[in-house]
């Protein structure tokens, strides 16, 4: 574990398995369904001998380790279990219901859980499951990082709430008007920005988060500010431009201006103009991929490249799209532009179906020879 905690030799024996103390497990698969699994953190301290809290994590993107290894050191020290889901992310509201069932299912199997003391936490879509869920009153207090409760504030909030947002952040003025309301309404929350984007809480906010859902610390709401206001009225502005069929010449600009050495307001608002950008883009494009509408999907991939032209995993995406809509001399292209910038899914280069019609091509074996290299840091995979 990071931190250089030692692995620990005393193991927790529950329903016949032998799970091990003091390290995050990346995958316990649930008794019941071989489908579902979770990641996991036990404290040192472990013992089934009395209950103890539970963080439920919720990543938009079922990376269940991600959210428990950042947790861990923080939920050693508080002694609180740390499950991380690997089935529950964004997309259909079916298969997260199934994970979530069994992921509780098998942790109250396995695990001496305190039901009073259970805790949920969410990054982006997982950041609105997890507030949504705690609206029925069973989860104790939500660490909700870079969303809100995406558009009506629920007139009961039945927990504590920590919501913390990046500088860059694309959502970060929903947050802080989030923030605005649940302080006009008394509610307790307590409303955290660092330096940072869209992303889960970084680990130096991690003790302090489980502190303030457990009860302890006061609460602190975002500050009314009229220069907030006039920043936000600009982002929604220059956001709506980036999207329409004239915004290319806008998202130039504004990529300029997300790379300049200082921060400053115009710095923060063409990272987050960018991003959400991009990221609206690609979610659009992975519904239209798994609709088969190729043609439409390719088009928005064309946008999104422009958008972030260093992401390796958008040009192998763009590629993908461009095959199926029958444009092979393009899908090669995406494909060497994939690999000159980072992607590295070998398995996935070799298997996807939607490439049967360029693998006899020299580009291709070119391309995947290239990303047989060693892989580079931080290349996002579209599924």
């Amino acid at each position: 574990m990071r931190g250089g905690l030692a692995f620990f030799l005393c193991l927790a024996a529950v329903a016949g398995e032998e799970l091990p103390l003091g390290r995050v497990l990346d995958r316990v698969v649930a008794l019941g369904d071989a489908s579902q699994s979770y990641a996991l953190y036990l404290p040192s301290h472990y013992t089934p001998n009395h209950t103890w809290p539970v963080l439920y994590c919720l990543d938009p993107g079922a990376h269940g380790r991600a959210p428990v290894e950042r947790f861990s050191q923080a939920a050693e020290k508080a002694g609180i279990i740390v499950v991380g889901s690997n089935n529950s992310q964004n997309g259909p509201i079916g298969p997260v219901k199934e994970a979530l069932k069994w992921m509780l299912a098998d942790t109250h199997e396995r695990l001496a859980i305190d039901d009073s003391r259970t805790y949920a936490a969410g990054f982006s879509g997982g950041a609105r499951l997890a507030l949504a869920w705690a609206s029925n009153g069973a989860i104790a207090g939500v660490i909700a990082c870079s969303a809100g409760f995406g558009g009506h504030v629920p007139k009961d909030i039945p927990f504590r709430l920590y919501a913390s947002t990046g500088f860059d952040d694309f959502n970060y003025d929903e947050i802080y008007k989030t923030s605005l309301e649940l302080a006009q309404r008394g509610v307790a929350h307590r409303f955290v920005e660092f330096n940072g984007t869209h992303q889960w809480l970084p680990e130096n906010l991690t003790s302090e988060a489980l502190e303030f859902i457990q009860g302890r610390g006061e609460p602190r709401a975002a500050q009314p500010s009229k220069e907030q206001e006039r920043l936000a009225a600009r982002y929604d502005t220059l956001a709506a431009i980036a999207r329409s069929a004239d915004g290319r010449s806008t998202i130039e600009k504004l990529r300029k201006e997300a790379v300049m050495a200082s921060d400053s307001p115009e710095r923060r608002i063409a990272r987050r103009v960018i991003a959400v950008t991009y990221v609206t883009q690609v979610e659009t494009s992975r519904e239209l991929m798994r609709d088969h509408q190729y043609k439409e999907a390719a088009e928005l991939y064309e946008n999104a490249v422009v958008v972030e032209p260093d992401n390796g995993g958008a040009w192998f995406a763009l590629a993908l799209a461009q095959a199926g809509n029958g444009n092979t001399r393009r899908a090669l292209e995406a494909l060497e532009s994939a690999a000159a910038h980072g992607y590295r899914n070998v398995d996935r280069m070799e298997t996807e179906p939607l490439l049967n019609a360029v693998r006899g091509d020299a580009r291709y074996k070119a391309a995947l020879l290239k990303m047989k290299e060693a892989p580079l840091p931080g290349v996002l995979e579209h599924k």
